[in-house]
This record gives C-alpha cells, sequence and structure tokens, in this order.
C-alpha cells in the first residue's frame, strides 16, 4: 500500500525538499520529482548540484538519455516518471493514480494557501483509504 507523507509547517520548501530527496538517495529509493513548470525543475535542479560534495545527489531530468542509470529523475509531468519510483510531489495536484507509488512525500509551506492545498491533497489521500502520516517541521528545521 502506498505511504503518504505530508511534511507541514516548512519555512523554505526548496531547501526542505532538497534535504527530502538527499534522504531518498542515501536509502536506496529510486525519486521522481515533480515540479510544476521547467523554471521549477532547472532552479531544483540547480539547488541539487549547489549542494556540498558530500551530498552529492545524481539527478537528470526523467527523458534524459542517463535517466536509467540515474536514481533522481526530475519531471514535469506523471508520465514520465517510470515505475517504483518514491514521488516527490512539488506538483500543484496529487497524481490520479497514487498507488502507482510506494510513498508520495507532499511538503506543505506556511502560508493559508499552502495550507488549503494540503487539506484538499490529504482528504483526497484519505478518501482512497492510504496510510498518510503526518510530520510537524515547525520546530525541527535547521
Amino acid at each position: 500500500m502506498t505511504q503518504i507523507d505530508f511534511y507541514t509547517g516548512v519555512a523554505d520548501a526548496p531547501a526542505f525538499a532538497c534535504k527530502l530527496a538527499a534522504t531518498a538517495y542515501r536509502k536506496g529509493a529510486k525519486l521522481f520529482v515533480l515540479l510544476p513548470d521547467a523554471a521549477a525543475l532547472e532552479r531544483f535542479s540547480a539547488r541539487l548540484w549547489s549542494l556540498s560534495e558530500t551530498a552529492f545527489i545524481p539527478h537528470c531530468k526523467a527523458d534524459d538519455a542517463i535517466a536509467s542509470q540515474t536514481p533522481v529523475w526530475l519531471g514535469l509531468s506523471l508520465a514520465d516518471c517510470g515505475e517504483n519510483r518514491v514521488l516527490l510531489n512539488l506538483g500543484g495536484a496529487p497524481p490520479a493514480d497514487p498507488a502507482a507509488f510506494s510513498r508520495i512525500l507532499e511538503i506543505i509551506g506556511v502560508d493559508e494557501d499552502a495550507l488549503a492545498m494540503a487539506r484538499t491533497r490529504f482528504r483526497f489521500y484519505r478518501s482512497l483509504g492510504l496510510a498518510i502520516e503526518h510530520h510537524d517541521m515547525r520546530h525541527r528545521q535547521t
């Protein structure tokens, strides 16, 4: 069954997303990072490249020629995500078929718009009977 993890109260979502990607990579997960547009994809890729040398996260666009040998894929469409991947959902909506993923990571900021989106996503996942974990990050970020 798909595990859904909500990380709420995240003050710096891009930095936290990089930390989650690094954690998934260290744990040996195949990760697909869904981004809302090409500019966001390029910014996220640049952030991953700018991590310290000891935190290198091999990644590429999902349609890149080396994608089959790369553990972290970045893409704009779930059609590009391949199989058996963990989804880091930085896009606008939950996936239509959450069961296609072993785990889905949702990062929720602190503003009202982010919280409203989170509630909608939470209700969607709950309506499917999926296991949901909540991680309140307000006091755990560095």
